[in-house]
């Protein structure tokens, strides 16, 4: 009897035990968890001057403590979990829309502009990317009284001003890279949004550069196939100008041409131009390179591909980078090019930008550094073509198709593209 007894309360523990962890459990999950972190969808007007509103929608977005529009802290006037209303506040700039509250700090993705009545209005500069100490204009409204032009944090020196431009000199120490730009008038400040206004400041490395004209510290060489090659060399060299069939009219100066015929059954890689006779030691270039992404990292060069078969639409040329072991290359065909934005001016000319994350690891070379890069190089592809014979000049009697190839202005640019002369 003393034993059932026993059992019984013993039981009784139990259920009570169970019973208690249940509803801390379920205390626990029914609203014990941490805050979560606001999440920041949209938000619109995408613009406004400060006093007006501006509706954010997201998620986890009650009990917000603070709202900032580009740094400045603005007055929230409703708020539930998924919409807040706030007024942009005197002082605020372009910039992101953040939200506080106990579980964290969410920010928009895309800039808020705020619009000053009075200040300047930026609709483009020119060109879109610079090396300090050059000199770019800024287009758009209320450009006559211009005081100040920061270029990131950096003050810039103002050449010249009307009502629709004000020219500067891009300041030494400013960041490589992508920059905003905060204008002083009369009316007022505006800081342009990196969306919306994309200018940057580059930097480029006169031994990574290949202009023929005489002007690049670095030097070039090149290895033309014996089948393929007809000429090779400089467009002001005596024999290419007696030898070429297909000398496009000059951008500026000097360009190196390639021509010949080409055939898939010899190699379908018919001439290169190398910059510098012999590959640097890597690390030749660290310091130009430190920091730099494939994201940052721009091929520049302007190409003429010459005449084409009807509806080609295989490679035109390859852009190397070149490592120890072999090629980082680009290999577009014209339809690639015309999707990535690139079309030929009225001569035929190219002027391309390619960034290096559009390149493809051609020797597997698996993981690599840019600050290892020796090299650089352009090579003729074509793939059309048939016939000849290893060792030979290959002719159109063979069935071998005739190519052209001409290239200018090829550098390496950290920070973003390059921006030709127009």
């Amino acid at each position: 009897m003393q034993k059932l007894q026993l059992f019984r309360t013993l039981g009784l523990m139990c259920l009570t035990v169970i019973a208690g962890l249940y509803l801390v459990s379920c205390g626990e999950d029914e609203g014990g968890s941490d805050p979560r972190i606001p999440v920041v969808l949209s938000f619109s007007p995408a613009s406004g001057e400060p006093g007006d509103n501006v509706t954010i929608i997201g998620t986890d977005l009650d009990n917000a403590t603070a709202v900032t529009i580009g740094g400045a802290d603005a007055t929230i006037v409703s708020n539930t979990a998924t919409e807040i209303v706030a007024t942009v506040p005197e002082g605020a700039t372009t910039g992101k829309i953040t939200v506080s509250t106990e579980g964290g700090l969410g920010q928009s993705s895309a800039d808020f502009t705020v619009i000053v009545i009075g200040a300047v209005t930026v609709s483009g500069v020119s060109p879109a990317s610079a090396q300090p100490g050059g000199n770019v204009t800024i287009t758009g409204t209320e450009m006559t009284t211009v005081s100040s032009v920061k270029v990131g944090d950096k003050e810039a020196t103002i050449v010249g001003t009307t009502d629709t431009s004000v020219e500067i000199t891009i300041p030494e120490g400013v960041s490589i890279g992508l920059n905003a730009l905060t204008i002083v008038n009369d009316g007022g400040t505006n800081t342009t949004s990196t969306e919306a206004v994309k200018f940057y400041v580059i930097k480029l490395h006169g031994d990574l550069t290949m202009t023929f004209d005489g002007e690049q510290t670095g030097t070039f060489t090149g290895s033309p196939d014996p089948e393929e090659s007809t000429v090779y060399g400089t467009s002001d060299d005596a024999t290419v100008i007696a030898s070429a069939g297909s000398l496009p009219a000059a951008i500026d100066g000097n360009f190196f041409q390639f021509e010949g015929f080409s055939s898939t059954a010899i190699s379908g890689n018919y001439a290169t131009i190398v910059q510098n006779s012999s590959a640097l030691p890597a690390g030749t270039y660290a310091e130009f390179f430190s920091g730099a992404t494939d994201q940052t990292i721009y091929f520049n060069l302007q190409i003429h591909v010459g005449d084409l078969p009807a509806d080609y639409d295989g490679v035109l040329f390859g852009l190397r980078m070149r490592f120890d072991g072999d090629d980082y290359e680009f290999v577009p065909t014209p339809a690639e090019l015309t999707d990535m934005g690139f079309t030929p001016n009225e001569e035929g000319w190219y002027s391309l930008s390619i960034p290096a994350s559009a390149f493809d690891d051609d020797a597997a070379l698996g993981t690599f550094q840019f600050t290892d890069m020796q090299r650089i190089a352009v090579a003729v592809r074509r793939d059309y073509g048939t016939g000849g014979t290893a060792g030979q000049q290959l002719t159109a009697e063979d069935g071998g198709i005739f190519y052209s190839q001409s290239i200018d202005n090829v550098s390496i640019s950290v920070g973003g593209p390059y921006s030709f002369p127009e």
